[in-house]
């Protein structure tokens, strides 16, 4: 069962980030083909004030 967790935040405030070295196998292993673009890379030292509602279960939805 899928739940869901509602989650209310500032904006992160975002920082330029560097890749020192990556190996990527997930997506060779799953039989995709590797990306096709460099990654974007941010960091964030995160938020202050985060305030969590009640979990709920999701419902699936019917007649698609």
């Amino acid at each position: 069962m899928l739940w869901e967790t509602p989650v209310e935040h500032e904006p992160w405030p975002l920082r330029a980030a560097r890749l020192d070295g990556v190996e990527e196998t997930l997506t060779r292993a799953a039989g995709l083909p590797p990306p096709g673009a460099e990654p974007l890379l941010h960091f964030s030292e995160g938020v202050r004030r985060v305030r969590f509602g009640l979990s709920r279960p999701v419902r699936p939805k019917h007649g698609r």
